[in-house]
């Protein structure tokens, strides 16, 4: 069940059209790095004409699709999970499996936003370049410094909803949603 189930509003609505929007920027750029690798192989095979620089191509795209769909799947709790542990303990013990799980992500996520606007600027000072295609890297901490923000304040809210109702089961948790 969505976020939208403990909490409604503003908050939630934005939260989701901004995260949305950012999942479909990342899925353009993975239709972006599917077409470029399929018509670099064809040309290569068929022609034998090869794309230059389609190795910087889809290295810079697969930075969109990562960084920026990360934000939704915290949103969401969409991501690839391993049900072991689900099965031998109780509602209450999974709840703050499922706390600490967040915290320790947004603790995770805080570090990097700590610590990756620096070699962010260090790139923005020298320079740096792919090596094929003259594409800045600066520009590519751009969809990485917003994709982990997003992802940080995606989680944030995730774990004031689960503070807000720890024992509530998720998958069958009423939509609720708040009078504005």
């Amino acid at each position: 069940m969505r976020a939208a189930s403990h909490t409604g509003g503003r908050l939630y609505r934005w939260m989701r059209f901004v995260l949305r929007a950012l999942t479909l920027l990342a899925g353009v750029a993975l239709a972006l790095m599917m077409l470029i690798t399929v018509a670099d192989v064809l040309l290569r095979n068929l022609f034998a004409i090869p794309i230059l620089g389609t190795y910087d191509m889809v290295e810079t795209l697969m930075v969109f699709v990562v960084f920026l769909g990360i934000g939704e799947a915290f949103l969401d709790d969409t991501h690839i999970t391993v049900d072991v542990i689900d099965h031998f303990v109780g509602q209450h013990a999974l709840s703050l499996l499922k706390i600490v799980a967040l915290v320790l992500a947004a603790v995770f996520l805080g570090l990097l936003l700590r610590f990756m606007p620096i070699p962010a600027w260090e790139a923005y000072i020298y320079a740096d370049r792919k090596p094929d295609l003259p594409i800045l890297l600066a520009w590519l901490w751009i969809p990485c410094l917003l994709g982990i923000f997003a992802a940080f304040v995606a989680v944030l809210f995730k774990l004031c909803c689960l503070l807000r109702h720890p024992f509530q089961d998720q998958s069958t948790a009423q939509v609720t949603r708040s009078v504005e």
